[in-house]
């Protein structure tokens, strides 16, 4: 049951990551049918602690974060154009007391994705997302910054199952911290903690 959900976490990252790969062939246009509208959340949030979590570090992205366990690892190189161009990601999940999964994605595009893009990465990437599932309702959405780079924290709801987390765009590198869980599983002290101990190290 909980391997299952294990993986239906990972096809959710990686569902939004394959629309995304859609940007990179249309780089430079405009994204249009745009279902979400995101809001410039201003602030900044309170670290927190949670003991027996562990710092991970990951070497593709060059960034570290908090986790509950030792992750499991998937990494993955996606064609996306005959020019060669592709997509790489490292997927880490990690269970916590086999009532949440914390998951770490970091996904590499090709260099032309870059900063001047990430306004409508990010947008692209909410709206895979959104859509994958018809059942998905997008509680918030807010536009915020980490370490200088865009991001959007995010929270969507689906039956009474949670999935909030952020998505950072940094250079040609996308970076999406997402928990998932039951409704009545959710703690705030623990997501908030994950959130707030990501690092990049560039």
């Amino acid at each position: 049951m909980f391997k299952l959900w294990n993986k239906s976490v990972k096809g959710r990252a990686l569902a939004a990551i394959g629309s995304l790969a859609l940007l990179c062939s249309s780089a430079g246009s405009s994204f249009g049918g745009a279902k979400a509208y995101l809001a410039v959340k201003t602030g900044q949030s309170q670290v927190t602690t949670v003991q027996g979590w562990k710092k991970f570090h990951s070497i593709p992205g060059a960034c570290s974060i908090s986790l509950p366990s030792s992750p499991e690892h998937v990494k993955q190189i996606m064609p996306l154009s005959e020019e060669g161009h592709n997509l790489r990601y490292d997927v880490y999940v990690a269970a916590h007391e086999k009532k949440a999964v914390y998951m770490l994605l970091v996904a590499q595009y090709p260099p032309f994705v870059n900063q001047a893009h990430a306004d409508m990465s990010l947008e692209s990437f909410l709206n895979g997302l959104i859509t994958q599932n018809p059942e998905n309702k997008l509680i918030f959405a807010d536009l915020t910054e980490v370490q200088g780079y865009k991001a959007l924290d995010f929270f969507i709801e689906a039956k009474g199952n949670y999935f909030k987390g952020r998505a950072v765009m940094a250079d040609n590198n996308l970076y999406l911290l997402a928990m998932e869980c039951d409704g009545k599983n959710y703690h705030e002290d623990h997501f908030s903690h994950f959130i707030s101990s990501f690092e990049l190290k560039k």
